[in-house]
């Protein structure tokens, strides 16, 4: 049970707002060389013209930044000037049952009592996914509206549990304009170079290059076979983009590896090690051998990209079955960790899902932590020599491109909380011919995705040319360094596209 001294204690604002500053989390970003605001930290309406409790969740693997960007949030509430009483933070990481988040969120309400005033307040549950059934609290207190006009933050690291539970709290969640379920994710491509290059920034502020609006109208510009002066702009600083996307091919856009890179140039061990103890301890949790997660891991970097099948990666990896395989890679696919592709049926515009598939890392860093997690050169000396081959480049730019259109596709679609990028992103195959990506809106456009990314472009487009004649769509290829528009495509730069989506 949470005592009432500890839950004084987590929330020093309410003695002295100040005291947020002293805050460990607060310290640590403020002490930052990179100062990482997520963007979805601005995307979360906490306020309402209307009262009644809203129930948000905030999904995300371990050691991304979930309860850096809470207390940020608080930092702005309090700067904002927000009654400090208002604001409830407290951390469930050794709590096991749903009575003691009761309790907690009881014990605030009667210490705060005379020093709330009517408006809303905000309560931040952190680690709620330790506690078993934990919905079964927040459904409590809904019930008896306990904190009326209130907005719940609830965060968890076990992901699976938080999505399954969200589930259980039908009606009592409120209505919210962007859905209720949010995603902490590693930084994209933009948004890293935005942190990284003042440049850069100037580039994306000035030209809106954040706004979904603004980055879907160039993608279907794109594939529509025009170069719009944006694109021609952007192309201008391509020499600083490849420098940049060369230091996002180590380091990803996880905040606290970005940071330990550009402090120390390299990736220390250590930065490796805490998310591979984060990823373990979550896969422990599920009740899962530690042994074959390292297994199956150096299976998906030996395939990543290629055309694989679940007995054959089964047979890999030495793992049982080619269900619990599927099983595995569905786990690391709760995580965030993994996309899966499957080929795309033409005539039913539908995934074949007992074909081969493949699969990819949503973020280079996590590529290079299961390729480095069982080799004796260590993490960065053993992503440093894989960086040396050009293929190997290539092949991570191409797991790049999947994240990226994964999550332009997400953004895309009307309906977010039921959103499965199985039905929008494909790969194509016929007589041994391949596109590496199909983009499907699901109204009819169909649009072929090649990754080049080489000195040369050869003439190895044949897959392309063959969905093209079948679907009358143009595509896209994504190059190393060309910018050029074709009749059936327009190729682009690597590090512009993904610049720019």
């Amino acid at each position: 049970m949470i005592k009432e001294s500890e839950i004084i204690s987590s929330n020093p604002w309410w003695a002295d707002t100040k005291r947020i500053q002293n805050d460990p989390e607060i310290q640590t970003w403020e002490h930052s060389k990179l100062r990482i605001i997520p963007r979805i930290m601005h995307k979360i309406d906490y306020d309402f013209d209307t009262g009644g409790t809203r129930v948000y969740t905030l999904r995300g693997t371990r050691q991304i930044g979930k309860t850096t960007m809470i207390k940020l949030q608080i930092k702005k509430f309090l700067d904002d000037g927000k009654l400090p009483w208002n604001i409830f933070y407290c951390s469930f990481d050794l709590c096991r049952t749903p009575r003691e988040l009761v309790d907690a969120v009881e014990s605030y309400r009667r210490i705060t009592q005379r020093m709330r005033d009517g408006s809303r307040c905000y309560l931040f549950l952190d680690e709620v996914t330790t506690i078993p059934n934990w919905q079964k609290g927040i459904k409590w207190l809904v019930d008896r509206d306990v904190i009326p006009n209130s907005t719940i933050m609830a965060t968890g690291s076990d992901i699976i549990d938080l999505r399954r539970a969200i589930e259980r709290l039908p009606g009592r969640r409120g209505r919210v304009a962007e859905g209720h379920d949010k995603i902490l994710l590693p930084l994209k491509f933009a948004e890293y170079a935005s942190v990284l290059n003042r440049d850069i920034k100037e580039l994306i502020d000035g030209n809106d290059l954040l706004s979904f609006q603004n980055r879907f109208a160039i993608f279907s510009s794109l594939t529509s076979g025009e170069i719009s002066r944006t694109v021609e702009a952007v192309h201008m600083h391509q020499t600083t983009l490849d420098d940049l996307l060369w230091r996002y091919m180590y380091s990803g856009g996880v905040p606290s590896v970005m940071n330990a890179q550009d402090t120390a140039c390299i990736i220390p061990e250590y930065v490796y090690n805490k998310y591979a103890d984060g990823i373990q301890g979550e896969w422990s949790r599920l009740g899962r051998n530690r042994d074959p997660l390292k297994r199956l891991g150096r299976a998906i970097v030996k395939s990543h990209g290629s055309h694989s099948s679940w007995s054959g990666m089964a047979q890999s990896a030495d793992i049982g079955t080619h269900k619990t395989v599927q099983d595995y890679v569905q786990v690391l696919s709760d995580l965030f960790i993994l996309v899966t592709f499957y080929g795309y049926n033409v005539k039913d515009k539908s995934p074949m899902f007992t074909r081969n598939k493949k699969i990819y890392f949503t973020d280079p860093f996590f590529f290079h932590l299961f390729n480095g997690w069982t080799r004796s050169a260590g993490y960065f000396d053993t992503s440093a020599k894989y960086m040396d081959c050009d293929d190997n480049k290539g092949s991570l730019v191409e797991g790049i491109v999947a994240n990226h259109l994964t999550r332009l596709a997400f953004n895309a679609a009307r309906n977010k909380q039921d959103f499965d990028p199985h039905y929008r992103l494909f790969y194509y195959v016929e007589d041994g011919k391949e596109v590496d990506f199909v983009y499907y809106d699901g109204e009819g456009i169909e649009v072929p995705i090649e990754v080049k990314y080489r000195n040369k472009v050869t003439k190895d487009l044949a897959g392309m040319y063959k969905f093209i004649s079948k679907t009358g769509n143009k595509g896209l290829v994504i190059s190393k360094d060309r910018l050029d528009a074709r009749p059936e495509y327009v190729m682009i730069p690597a590090s512009v596209f993904l610049l720019l989506v």
